[in-house]
C-alpha cells in the first residue's frame, strides 16, 4: 500500500498565531500551484508553528477555543488531504498540553497526541503538563506512531509502538529542534528507522527564535533500513515523498530483527486511531 505524504518545514513569525496561519496556509497552497501534478494523501507540519518555539509565551498564547484545529479543518475540506497538525499549545481543564491534532479529509479530528517528554531546560515543563499516552494512527491503512521532539530521544516510546499488535510502518517527530544540535537529530532519526525498521520522518522548523538562537531545518525522511530518502537544508522548504508499506515488509522479513527482541514490555500501552480502532 502507497501513501504520498508532504511535510512542510517553516519558519514560524514568533508570537503571532493569525500570522502563521497566513504563512502555512500560502505554503500549501504555494505547493499545489507549483505542483498540480503531485497529489498528497497526507500533511505533516512541525511542532508548535503557531507559537514558535518560545516557551515563556506558551500560556498567553494557548488556544482554548480550538481556533487551530478548526483552521487545519478548513484546509483538510479544501484539499481532500488527511493532516498531521504538528502541534499547538491547547487548553483543556485548566491544564496545558503540547497536543498534535490529526484530521481526517472530511476535517473530522480523530486523534490527539500529546508529547509525553518535556524539554525542561527550555522551560517547557514550568506551564505545559506532559502527556501520559503513545499514539499510533492509522491513516487509510497506513499506521504511524507519533511523537514530538524531545520524545525522539527516547528509544522505549518506539519500541512501544513496535510491540503494539498494529506496528506501524512509519514514525514522525515534529520538532522545532535547535540548529547546534542538528547532527544529533539526523542520527536519532536514522537510528530509530534502523532500530525499528519503519520509515522515519524528522520534521523540525527552521529560522530564528531569538537572540541569535535558530531552529535545525535540515529535516529527513529515512527508510526502513536507515538510508536518507530526502533531506532538506535551513531554508524553508518541503518533502514530498511516497511511503510503501510493503519497502517495510521485506525489509522486516528479509531481516527478521525484530523478532529476535527479548525484551517486550517498557512500561508503555499506544491507543490506536483511525481504521483500525474501529475493527
Amino acid at each position: 500500500m502507497k501513501k504520498n505524504i508532504l511535510a512542510i518545514q517553516m519558519s514560524s513569525v514568533i508570537g503571532n498565531i493569525n500570522a502563521n496561519f497566513s504563512k502555512i496556509e500560502f505554503m500549501i497552497e504555494e505547493f499545489y500551484s507549483k505542483n498540480p501534478e503531485f497529489n498528497p494523501d497526507i500533511i505533516i507540519l512541525p511542532e508548535v508553528w503557531t507559537t514558535g518555539w518560545f516557551c515563556e509565551i506558551f500560556k498567553s498564547l494557548k488556544d482554548d477555543k480550538f481556533q487551530t484545529e478548526n483552521f487545519l479543518s478548513k484546509i483538510a475540506k479544501k484539499h481532500n488531504v488527511n493532516i498531521i497538525g504538528g502541534s499547538y499549545i491547547k487548553e483543556t481543564e485548566g491544564k496545558l498540553k503540547n497536543t498534535c491534532p490529526v484530521i481526517k479529509r472530511d476535517g473530522e479530528v480523530f486523534a490527539r497526541y500529546e508529547k509525553i517528554h518535556l524539554y525542561a531546560p527550555d522551560g517547557e515543563a514550568v506551564d505545559v503538563e506532559e502527556g501520559k499516552t503513545p499514539l499510533i494512527v492509522d491513516i487509510e491503512g497506513l499506521k504511524i506512531g507519533l511523537s514530538i521532539c524531545y520524545d525522539i530521544r527516547f528509544p522505549e516510546l518506539f519500541r512501544s509502538y513496535i510491540n503494539s499488535v498494529h506496528a506501524p510502518e512509519m514514525m514522525i517527530n515534529m520538532s522545532a529542534w535547535p540548529l547546534t544540535r542538528k547532527n544529533q537529530y539526523t542520527s536519532l532519526a536514522k537510528a530509530r528507522a534502523i532500530e525499528n525498521q519503519s520509515y522515519f520522518l524528522a520534521l523540525s522548523q527552521t529560522g530564528e527564535i531569538k537572540n541569535g538562537v535558530y531552529n535545525s531545518g535540515n529535516s529527513i525522511l529515512v527508510d526502513s533500513t536507515g538510508e536518507t530518502l530526502y533531506q532538506l537544508d535551513e531554508k524553508e522548504g518541503y518533502i514530498f515523498a511516497e511511503i510503501d508499506t510493503e519497502t517495510v515488509c521485506k525489509t522486516r522479513e528479509t531481516y527478521p530483527n525484530l523478532n529476535a527482541r527479548k525484551v517486550h514490555n517498557f512500561g508503555f500501552a499506544p491507543d490506536i486511531k483511525g481504521a483500525l480502532s474501529y475493527v
